[in-house]
């Protein structure tokens, strides 16, 4: 009788473990990409999120945002004491990931963003447990527009930055199509 107890009471939980890491689907018209901040450091500084000249959000600490967008060629990049880009090759109906990893800066934490290889299993695992405890960020349509008005000089600079990078040869990183996640 105890051996069926664990093993029903050892289904039971595997089951719940298993339903509570299942990822929203992403439309079929539209891509789906994360942005996840798993680690704390730099907890007080926010990181500001773009899609090229878009205002995505913005977040402190441990946080991620779930950005639905048109599948295609995207620039995303993110701002705080200095910034980011990644350069994304997205398609409908997938999920894709990009690791935010606060950098130690001069006066407030840098940014990094890292593309996700979903193949990656202890990224993901990270990943998965954030998304797991917490809900994602969210913005309303209000908030973004507002904050991207008082924006629109650091989406300048900051894609003038990008312009000047490549100029001078600098790699971006890249996510590619096919760095989606399989739920």
């Amino acid at each position: 009788m105890k051996k069926i107890a664990a093993i029903l009471l050892f289904g039971i939980l595997f089951q719940i473990k298993s339903q509570s890491q299942e990822i929203p689907p992403a439309p079929a018209e539209k891509s789906v990409v994360y942005f996840v901040r798993a680690s704390g450091l730099g907890f007080a500084i926010n990181f500001t999120y773009f899609d090229s000249t878009k205002l995505i959000g913005k977040g402190n600490g441990t946080n991620y945002i779930r950005y639905e967008c048109e599948p295609g060629h995207h620039l995303f990049w993110a701002r705080s004491e200095n910034r980011d880009f990644v350069e994304a090759e997205v398609e409908a109906g997938k999920i894709y990931f990009i690791e935010v990893v606060p950098q130690m800066g001069a006066i407030k934490a840098g940014v990094q963003l890292k593309p996700v290889d979903p193949s990656n299993e202890k990224t993901m695992k990270r990943i998965l447990k954030l998304l797991d405890k917490k809900a994602p960020e969210n913005f309303s349509a209000e908030e973004l527009e507002k904050e991207a008005e008082n924006s629109k000089d650091v989406m300048e600079r900051g894609l003038e930055k990008y312009r000047e990078e490549k100029e001078k040869g600098k790699k971006t990183d890249r996510l590619e199509k096919e760095m989606y996640f399989k739920n």
